[in-house]
Formats: structure tokens, sequence, C-alpha cells
């Protein structure tokens, strides 16, 4: 037992040393801090202080606050350039080794075998030594995954910080315990900070910013990526993970700071989970934290809450339309005939689309975005944060609740409120619609806005307009903001004209607004090309990329022209797109599979293969589903019974792109072409899905309708599904897969038809 508090300080480290008694000459007083010197030296191995300096303070973190009262005058230090604080010797000694093992990777323990980890530290109540348990507790497995984490870390890998996150979610609640009361503190926020979903969503989502239709999911076999709600499986893994941290830090003592619950909102809103949201923010409210809110964490709430980030809603513009039918009652009256044609319509659109954007918690179909159609919640936010707070406004913040807004029709508070008072703009309110020969036109004041318009509030009129019919509206504005302060139209913001435009040009949602007598809400045919031709002309020049050629092919195709001219261009100036994207897939094989044969695989690596992969079958089916359209309706005269000569030569074109068999109309049947040279896609019925629609009758009464739709998995070369591991290292396997290099669907065991069938089994 050491009986003094003598410190000496040496490269950083603190060395106890014993008192001697009074009367010690002064040479044996220097024999001993030259023999401590020389120990020290002798025995420290080499350490990185990269992550070391945590690990010192969460050791030394209760000897901090003790008092020098039994400091005497006549001790002497090895040095005076910095405060002495009371470390034991053996205290130091540990963190030293722990810091060592951490770099060299030898086992805890494997040196001194019969060494007690216990040491002799002062707490700070007295001077009174009392033991204390090891750091790392007696299970170093706990330790590894963690150990692995911080590496990744360090490296900054991603993938691998996800790869370590699954291990640690293995772990028992007793290691999983010892290890949060052991690393430091500041270790778990890094570990949230790394798994931020926005930085997953760059470095780890294989999907990319690509949104994923129902016939994508069952046509390239996305189950392992997409869950049956139309949702990443990536964001839910990782919120279920990001909780057993959260709820063993609060086990431990530890309160949240403000940086992890932005990353556990955020998580929550890629996972479209509103009621999670809401739960992180009362937890927040609850505690310490409350007075610490600002204006950059309402702002990922109110995003969270109301999904107004594209990632939250997974990139689906169609479930974050705005209806006739969500619009009923709140800003107009529709009548009864048409509440039930709009109910039929919405059944017809939900029997074809499985379970994608409902919401998970409500036993029946319920929209997900039926939870944000109210008016209520959005307001009383952009009260409680204008008027009860102190902290600035910003423009995030602003056009989150624009967008929020959005979602309830409010586009008369968004321009009164918003646009108007903050950035000087205002706008047509379109309840009550103005007569059809009146032209809708913006009005500006003179006077400077208060908050300096941008690219973010630049797509948040576009999504905010757009969503709900005013398309018009949107294009003027963004028009306005790039011309008035000079701000370039991004690649995105043209994309998202195009996309708004187009749904809300075609069906069902032209259907919607027919059946309200919302006329002005429907764009024009043209208007596709009109906003194409303005982006790639001067001034602004875009170079179109593939998902602008998706949208202006498709709206050509649906015109039902006679002359195919103007569609077949655009297909070929598409389709050299999806050939250099083959070649980029190619160069990402290669590299791929060199560095899994080598046996370390970065994960910057496996993201590129995975992104150039999605995305050259992503392009792949798209033309393919032109190459559908077209098909469908290609001229033909009802009088003669010649078929349209231009299929033959469109086929032999167009070959790699069509299923086998390929069938299209004439005049006197269905012609079915097959080719034995192409292959021929499996289809694996793996399950169904059962789903209850409620919906009103000619009384006026709520029944209840039910939808049975079958889960199919199609196999073929261009699927998506995983590879088998055995087969990876082969890059020709991988740029020209056969059905047995994937993972063969899980099918669903078939439920009884009847309690006797039951019986049988």
């Amino acid at each position: 037992m050491l009986s003094a508090s003598s410190v000496a300080e040496s490269r950083g480290c603190h060395i106890l040393l014993q008192r001697a008694p009074k009367g010690t000459p002064s040479s044996i007083l220097t024999l001993r801090l030259r023999r401590c010197f020389h120990q020290q030296k002798a025995s420290r191995s080499p350490i990185s202080y990269s992550s070391p300096i945590y690990s010192l303070r969460s050791i030394c973190r209760h000897a901090r606050h003790l008092s020098n009262s039994d400091t005497t005058s006549g001790v002497r230090y090895a040095t005076t350039q910095s405060t002495p604080s009371l470390v034991s010797y053996d205290a130091v000694a540990h963190v030293q080794s722990l810091l060592a093992h951490l770099d060299t990777g030898i086992p805890r323990g494997a040196e001194h075998p019969g060494r007690s980890h216990a040491s002799n530290t002062p707490t700070g109540h007295g001077p009174n030594l009392e033991p204390i348990p090891a750091p790392y507790g007696t299970n170093t497995r706990a330790v590894d995954p963690f150990r692995g984490a911080l590496v990744a870390m360090r490296e900054g890998d991603t993938r691998r910080v996800l790869t370590q996150l699954h291990v640690i979610e293995k772990m028992s609640q007793e290691d999983l315990q010892n290890a949060v009361a052991s690393i430091p503190r500041t270790t778990f926020t890094e570990f949230f900070r790394a798994l931020d979903p926005l930085r997953v969503a760059r470095d780890c989502d294989p999907a990319g910013h690509s949104h994923i239709p129902v016939g994508m999911y069952q046509m390239l076999n996305m189950a392992s990526i997409v869950d049956e709600y139309g949702i990443r499986r990536l964001y839910t893994q990782l919120m279920h993970r990001l909780l057993i941290l959260m709820s063993a830090l609060q086990v431990a003592g530890y309160t949240l700071h403000l940086e992890e619950y932005t990353s556990l909102i955020r998580c929550a809103g890629a996972c479209s989970d509103i009621s999670g949201a809401g739960a992180l923010w009362n937890n927040l409210s609850t505690g310490p934290l409350l007075k610490w809110r600002n204006s950059a964490l309402y702002t990922e709430y109110i995003k969270a809450r109301f999904l107004t980030e594209p990632l939250y809603t997974n990139y689906q513009k169609i479930t974050r339309m705005v209806t006739p039918r969500n619009l009923h009652r709140s800003r107009l009256t529709l009548s009864a005939p048409a509440v039930q044609r709009l109910d039929r319509l919405r059944a017809k659109v939900r029997s074809k689309r499985f379970r994608f954007g409902l919401n998970k918690d409500s036993p029946h179909v319920e929209e997900l975005m039926r939870l944000l159609r109210g008016h209520g919640p959005a307001l009383r936010l952009f009260r409680t944060v204008l008027a009860y707070h102190s902290f600035r406004v910003d423009e995030r913040l602003l056009c989150a609740l624009m967008i929020a807004l959005g979602r309830a029709g409010s586009l008369r508070f968004v321009g009164e409120q918003i646009l108007q008072i903050f950035f000087g703009i205002r706008t047509p309110h379109p309840f009550p619609l103005e007569p059809e020969n009146e032209l809708r036109s913006l009005s500006f004041s003179s006077e400077p806005p208060r908050i300096r318009p941008s690219v973010h509030l630049m797509r948040a009129i576009v999504e905010t307009y757009a969503s709900n019919g005013e398309v018009g509206v949107a294009v003027q504005l963004v028009e306005y903001l790039s011309n008035t302060y000079n701000i370039p139209i991004p690649r995105d913001v043209w994309q998202e004209l195009l996309e708004w435009t187009y749904l809300m040009s075609t069906p069902p949602a032209s259907t919607a607004w027919e059946e309200a007598k919302l006329y002005a809400k429907i764009p024009s045919p043209e208007a596709i090309e009109m906003i194409w031709n303005a982006m790639i002309s001067p001034p602004y020049n875009q170079t179109p990329t593939f998902e602008n050629y998706d949208i202006l092919i498709r709206s050509l195709i649906g015109r039902r022209n006679d002359d195919l001219a103007p569609v077949l261009s655009r297909m070929r100036e598409a389709i050299l797109l999806y050939d250099e994207q083959c070649r980029r897939y190619e160069e990402a094989v290669f590299e791929y599979t060199l560095y899994v044969r080598s046996g370390k695989t970065p994960g910057a690596i496996v993201n590129r293969f995975e992104l150039a992969r999605h995305k050259k079958q992503r392009m792949w089916y798209d033309i393919s589903t032109w190459c559908r359209m077209l098909l469908k309706r290609l001229p033909f005269s009802k009088v003669s019974p010649i078929p349209n000569p231009l299929a033959p030569h469109f086929i032999e074109e167009f070959r790699p792109f069509l299923k086998n068999p390929v069938e299209y109309l004439t005049p006197t049947g269905c012609v079915s072409l097959v080719d034995p040279a192409i292959e021929t896609f499996k289809r694996i019925t793996i399950g169904s899905i059962e789903q209850t629609v409620p919906m009103k009758n000619s009384r006026g009464k709520w029944t209840v309708k039910k939808l049975q739709q079958k889960k199919l998995a199609i196999l073929s070369s261009h699927s998506l599904a995983k590879f088998k591991a055995s087969l990876v290292k082969y890059p020709l396997t991988l740029i020209a897969p056969h059905r047995d290099a994937f993972v063969a669907p899980v099918v669903e065991p078939r439920q009884a038809d009847g309690p006797y069938e039951e019986e049988a089994r």
C-alpha cells in the first residue's frame, strides 16, 4: 500500500512515487527517481496516441476532482510543467498495457498471467485508497467487436463499422454492459456519428438515390434489399442496432447527447417510422437536454416526423402525392359519388402495389402519408418554433416546415406566412380556383428578403407545390429564384420537375383530378417536352441523364402517336448511356474480384461494385419497360389483316431488352415469338400478401374489401439477389451470371385452406 501522493511525470505519463521518510539524504532520493525513470523507459512499448487518450481519461476521471490538501510542501516532483494528478502506478501501467495490446494485438493477460488487474485508486471522497474493478472486466471477448469498430472508424470504412455493429448486436447483455462501463463515453458518440444514416446512404446503400417500384422489386428479385413495405432493410437493421446501443447507455446511467439523438431521429426517418421519431423526441424532451434543443435539432425532427426528405420516403413520389381524396373535407368538399369513385380507384391501385407506402402499425390498409394530411400538427410545430423559441430561424428549418405544411395541402398558409414574410414572394392561392381563362401568375415585393434564398428553398418549393398538382407555380418559382439570385438549377431539381409533371399528367393522378373537377391540376401532354427543351437549351445547358430520358420516353409513348421515330431516336440515345454503364460495371467487377482474391476488400470497392451493378440492372429494367409499353401500343389497321411491318425490325433491334417469348397484338390476334438463344425467366411463387381495404359503399357506410396478391421471385441473369459466396471470386460469373449463381429465394409455407387440411398435416 502506497501512503504518499508524490507524482513523477515523464513523457506524458504520471508515475506515483513512495514518499521517503524525513531525513532521507538527497542522494537516495535522486537514485530512486533515476531508477523509476529507467524502469519506465525500459518497460514501455511503442504506443499509438490516436485513441489512448480516451482510455486514459476514462480511467482517471475520478482522480481529477481530488483535493491536494494532503500534499506537503516538502514533496519534490520530477517536473513542474503541469499540475500532477493522483493516479496509482498500477492504474497507469494497466492503461499502458491495454493501449499496447490494442496496437499489437497481444491478448490481455498473456504477458503477466498471474497479475491481478485490480488497482488501488483514490476516490473523490478522501485520501482512502479503494480497489476498483478492471476497466475491461474479466471477459476479454466483450471488447473485441468494439475494437474492430474503432479500427474501422479510424480507417473511415462505414461498411465494416456496420459489420462490427452486427457482431455487437449478438453480444450478451452482461458483456455489453461490461463494455459500456469500460469504454470511454465519447467513443459511443463517435459510433453514432459514424453510423449516421446520411453517411450510411452515401457509403453502403446499394440502390443509391433511385426509387424502386413494385414491378422492379419483383422483376429483379430485390427482396434482400427492400421489404414488402418498400423500405430498405439496411436502415431498419441499423435502427434496431442503434437502439441496442442507446438502451445499453441508458442502463449504464448515461444521458444521450444531442448529436446522438440527431442520428437516431434520422434513422427513424430513413425507416419511415413516424411513431419512432415521435418517441425519440419525447424521450429527449423529458430529459435534461430539453433546454438545449436548437434549430438544427428541430429541423431534423420535422424532417423525420413529416418525411420531408426523399430518403425518408425511399424516393417514392407516388406515395408523397396529394390527391383529391386526401383533400376531401379539409380543403374542398366532394360529392358522395365522387368519393366512391375515388375509393374504388384507390383500391384498384392498391391491388398492384403490395404493401408499399403503408403504415406498419395499422392492421388494415392505411397510407403512411394519411398520417401527415392533418393541418394541426404541422401548424403547432410552426407556431412553437417561431413563437416560443428564441433561436435563429434559418432557411433549412423553413423549408422543412414548408414541405410539412404541403403534405396537408396548406398552400395558402405557405404562401402567406413563409414565402411572403421571409422571402418576399407572393404566390397565387389555389383555393378557391380562379377561372380557367385567367392566368395565375406570381408577384414579388421590392423589399429585400429577410433570408436570402438558396438551392434548398428551390428544392422545397418543387416538393411542396408539385406534389399538390401546382407544377406551373413550381416552374415559375424555380425560374424566378434562378434568375434573381443567380442560383444554378441542379440536375436533381430538373429531374424532380420532370417526374412530378409526368405523374400528374398520367393515371391514376390525372383520373383523380378529373373526378374532382380540378382540371387545372393536370399538366398538358406537351409540358414534359417544354421542361426538357428549357433544360438542354441556354442558359442552363444541362446534359440529359438516363433518368431524364426515362421520363421523356415514357411520356412520348403515352401519347399514342402513329409516328414512332421520335421515340425510337430517344431510345437509341439512352441505350448509348446504358452501354457506357455496362463498361463501368465490368471495370468494377474486375476490381472487386481482384480484392476478394487478395483476402481484403475495402468498403469503397464493395460499394462501387454494388452501385454499378444496381444501376446497370435498373437501366436494363427501364429500357425493357419502354419496349413492353411500345409493343402494346404499336399502331395497326383494324381493317387490313397485315400487321405493322415495324414490329419485326423493332424486335430485332431491341432483342436484349425483351422478355422471352415476345408478345404483341395484330389485327387478327396475338403473336408470340420464342427465341431459344435468349434465356427464359423462371418465376417462383414464394408466398402471398393479404390486405384489408376500408371503403364506403353506395349507402355511405364503411365496408371492408379484402385483396390478395401473389409474391413472385423471378430468377434471371438480371436478378439483383445475393450471389453465392463460392462464385464471387470469378469475374465472368458476376458479369454474366446464371440461375445457379444466386441464393435461392425463401418460399413461405403454404397456409391451410381449411381445418381438415391442417389436421391431415
